[in-house]
């Protein structure tokens, strides 16, 4: 029987409250959610936050921890609450070590309190969570200095003396930025810094304008808004997916044409999962469409998996049905 679907429908990030502090932060949250919309909603947040509440005053003094709303499709229960402690490094990213985005609620008794805590709610809270433990860092220059950031994390690494005014000095700073000096690691879940690639980094809010033409592993834009800002960034790194699968396209095409038998498939969906569950499959790209696919190939976690989202009609990787991937070998999965 398939395991029945579970939603995290609130993702709460506790950053130092103790029990009182939260219980009183989370009930607030839950008068607020009285001018909801919806009844169905309504009832929805009332009960998560009733259940939130009950577990902040079970807390153990001053916590840094996540606490999870979830529920199970069908289930005759309102839903459960799970209390994940952070880990010593989350602790010191959470507290000083990056910023974390978006608002902060303090306690309401103690408006100047260093104490806060996050709420992210239904499709969000999803986001955040993914986001917070894995999500990929870019690169990008501002007025101000560079920044490692994803949408709901950020941490200057370094402060500029002024934005890059021609290509020499913006490759000056590029050339200097290097994992751990000064590029920092970010990430929720072990220490990885990143490094500069052909699409990750960036000028942003404002730097550069007085560059002309920037060098192609270099983009821009002028947002100060940290969304639009991660936006550019998947949108750049979308580009240099969609080129990719060009590229083994391509390759699979010269296989075809030297009547070799080809390292690369992108035949269909059915020869995909042929090749997954034989444990042929090195690395795919494929469109986000195709959910339930990379749902189960991510859970499996050997396969590299590359999504690619948007409109991909007019490219090789669309023409060619939006999914393609790379073999351990060459091997004729018709045969199979």
């Amino acid at each position: 029987m398939a395991a029945a679907k579970v939603e995290m429908n609130v993702l709460v990030l506790n950053a130092g409250m103790g029990p009182a502090d939260a219980q009183a932060t989370l009930e607030g949250l839950k008068q607020s959610s009285k001018k909801i919309g919806t009844h169905k909603s309504r009832e929805l947040y009332w009960n998560a936050y009733t259940a939130l509440s009950t577990a902040a005053s079970n807390l153990e003094g001053p916590s840094f921890c996540f606490m999870c709303f979830k529920t199970e499709a069908g289930a005759a229960e309102d839903g459960v609450v799970e209390v994940i402690p952070l880990t010593k490094r989350q602790k010191g990213l959470v507290n000083g070590g990056c910023e974390v985005m978006g608002r902060k609620i303090k306690p309401p008794e103690d408006p100047t309190s260093k104490t806060w805590l996050s709420a992210w709610n239904e499709e969000e809270a999803q986001a955040a969570w993914d986001d917070l433990m894995g999500g990929e860092p870019a690169i990008y220059i501002d007025t101000n200095g560079v920044f490692v950031a994803t949408r709901y994390k950020r941490l200057m690494c370094k402060k500029v003396s002024g934005a890059p005014k021609t290509v020499k000095e913006l490759e000056a700073i590029t050339t200097t930025l290097l994992p751990d000096a000064p590029l920092k690691s970010i990430a929720f879940a072990g220490n990885n810094p990143p490094e500069v690639n052909c699409y990750n980094t960036f000028l942003a809010a404002g730097a550069g304008t007085a560059i002309k033409e920037l060098p192609e592993t270099v983009g821009r834009t002028g947002t100060t808004s940290a969304n639009e800002i991660y936006d550019y960034f998947l949108a750049r790194r979308n580009g240099y997916l969609v080129a990719e699968a060009g590229k083994m396209i391509a390759q699979m095409k010269t296989d075809i044409a030297k009547d070799l038998v080809p390292l690369i498939s992108a035949s269909s969906k059915q020869e995909a999962a042929k090749a997954f569950r034989s444990c042929l499959m090195k690395r795919c790209f494929v469109h986000e469409s195709m959910a339930k696919f990379i749902k189960a190939v991510q859970a499996e976690g050997n396969v590299e998996v590359n999504v690619i989202r948007g409109d991909v009609a007019d490219t090789e990787f669309g023409r060619y049905g939006m999914i393609v991937f790379e073999l351990f070998y060459r091997v004729d999965l018709s045969t199979m």
